[in-house]
């Protein structure tokens, strides 16, 4: 009986795996930001920014733009939907995260930031490249320059800012007009330094965006 019900059990769990990779569930990095936009573009409804869908990408076919005049230059909300993940420094649960992978760039202008929202600590999260313009800190200056064509930064949360649960995000481009804003691209959290780059992440992205609207 002890070995039927462990031979039931071996096959179970061999079938689970099975469905989570055809589902293409992957717990080793949540998605941010890639082929959904239009899903970013409604949940962060906060902020003077003009965002838009574009098919200037660092990989696949879209990219978020952030335009504008005037006002914060930005796009954010501080509790995306869902959101309630743990940064720390050993991650092993499906909500727990180390590392932040982003690509950006913005056409010309002085600096422009990305900001994340957690517990403790509010907005105290943040990455710039070029000038802090506003002069919102912390900030850590992760490139001298404001890159125009496409950069990836790998950042490590846990060392930078210690543990924290993230609940929100801001795309901070400081815009001079609609032809002067920022790109943002390839946004994930990962649990390991180094996320693949190659991976089709797509179908991974819509499960998981449909686990956390359940």
């Amino acid at each position: 009986m002890k070995k039927t019900t462990l031979i039931l059990t071996v096959l179970l769990a061999f079938v689970l795996v099975q469905t989570l990779a055809l589902a293409g569930v992957d717990n080793s990095k949540f998605v941010i930001l890639d082929e959904n936009v239009d899903e970013v573009i409604k949940a962060i409804g906060s902020g003077s920014g003009t965002p838009e869908k574009v098919d200037d990408a660092y990989q696949g076919k879209e990219a978020l733009y952030i335009g504008g005049t005037g006002g914060d230059g930005q796009n954010f909300n501080p509790a995306m939907p869902g959101w309630n993940f743990k940064i720390t420094e050993t991650p092993s649960a499906d909500d727990e995260f180390r590392y932040i992978t982003f690509a950006w760039k913005k056409k010309s202008g002085t600096g422009f930031q990305l900001q994340l929202h957690g517990d403790p600590g509010t907005w105290g999260h943040r990455y710039h490249a070029g000038a802090n313009i506003k002069d919102w800190n912390p900030s850590i200056q992760v490139s001298e320059e404001v890159p125009t064509k496409w950069e990836k930064q790998t950042r490590d949360l846990f060392t930078d800012w210690e543990a924290f649960t993230l609940t929100g995000i801001a795309f901070t481009a400081w815009p001079d007009g609609d032809d002067n804003g920022g790109f943002w691209d390839y946004v994930i959290l990962h649990k390991d330094p180094e996320v693949q780059t190659a991976v089709e992440l797509k179908n991974k992205l819509t499960t998981k965006w449909a686990q956390l609207k359940k």
